[in-house]
């Protein structure tokens, strides 16, 4: 574990500490899990160091608390921290798109895709708002800023796959060779297309870059020739990604309630062994072939059932 990932667990810890949350350390691969407890309450954070930088995930049936230790998160400083990555860009002329994703590590629930296209007043009054990348955004505040980002921003566009949809593109996917990264690259940009078409004079699009190869230039291109797109890690610093990100957030939110409704019982969020005991449940529950209108039928954690 690395220097600069030590004292970025350490100012978690500390972080938490200084909220009454304690924090249990326990070694992971590639990164280190955090058990938050207070009192009663308990959640857990994992924090991945990859190539792309640092990942949160957090699983626990406890949504308020889990909520409330993301909140913790949204307290750090951000000042200083640049939110048009694109400025330095030839012919940027001030007004960008951003897309990003929800869902795509979810077993149980939809895949949505959503796109913001800003200005420089826009952007600066998304980040008095407190739009953040929504890893580190209550899924609370989620649905509280949806509303003034589409209010806000001068076009937005939110594309979702309900998991029996989600399933029948993927075989379509598969059975033409291809593989997850050209269903999410097929996603992006038909997400910024959609944004686009509102406001034709954007003339830069980025996006978080989540493959080394896709056509997420050349599908965009095709329809919207004057946009120069850019992929890069970490792309979610950009506010016009993290209120996109946001706006994905809002919807798969959105769509697991819908969901829940339908089971009759709670959907738990994430790829770990409580998304596959759920689903285990809706099978002998609603029969195993309706499994499909909930998962996504290619995780690993529907063969397990």
């Amino acid at each position: 574990m690395s220097t600069d990932f030590k004292a970025y667990i350490a100012g978690l810890v500390q972080n938490f500490a200084n909220n009454g949350i304690a924090a249990e350390e326990k070694d992971l691969q590639y990164g280190r899990q955090l058990v938050l407890t207070s009192g009663i309450d308990k959640t857990t954070l994992s924090v991945y160091n990859g190539k792309k930088g640092i990942k949160l995930v957090w699983s626990g049936k406890n949504t308020d608390f889990t909520d409330k230790c993301k909140s913790v998160l949204m307290q750090e400083d951000a000042a200083g921290a640049d939110y048009r990555l694109l400025k330095d860009f030839p012919d940027f002329q001030g007004i960008w798109a951003g897309s990003d994703e929800s869902g795509k590590g979810d077993f149980i629930g939809p895949l949505v895709v959503a796109a913001v296209i800003c200005d420089e007043k826009s952007a600066a009054q998304l980040f008095n708002l407190g739009v953040k990348d929504c890893k580190i955004v209550s899924d609370k505040d989620v649905l509280k800023l949806r509303t003034e980002i589409e209010k806000t921003a001068l076009a937005t566009s939110v594309l979702a796959l309900t998991p029996k949809m989600y399933n029948y593109r993927y075989s379509q996917i598969k059975a033409a060779g291809q593989n997850l990264n050209h269903l999410l690259s097929s996603g992006h940009s038909a997400a910024l297309c959609a944004a686009l078409a509102k406001c034709p004079q954007c003339n830069y699009a980025l996006v978080d870059r989540f493959a080394a190869n896709n056509n997420i230039r050349g599908m965009v291109n095709a329809k919207f020739p004057q946009v120069n797109v850019v992929q890069m890690p970490k792309a979610e610093a950009d506010i016009a990604v993290a209120a996109a990100s946001v706006l994905a957030r809002a919807e798969f939110l959105r769509i697991m309630a819908e969901l829940e409704a339908q089971a009759g019982m709670p959907l738990p969020k994430g790829g770990g062994p409580a998304a596959t005991d759920c689903a285990r449940m809706l099978a002998q529950k609603l029969g195993k072939d309706a499994l499909g209108n909930f998962v996504k039928l290619h995780f690993a954690n529907y063969k397990r059932i």
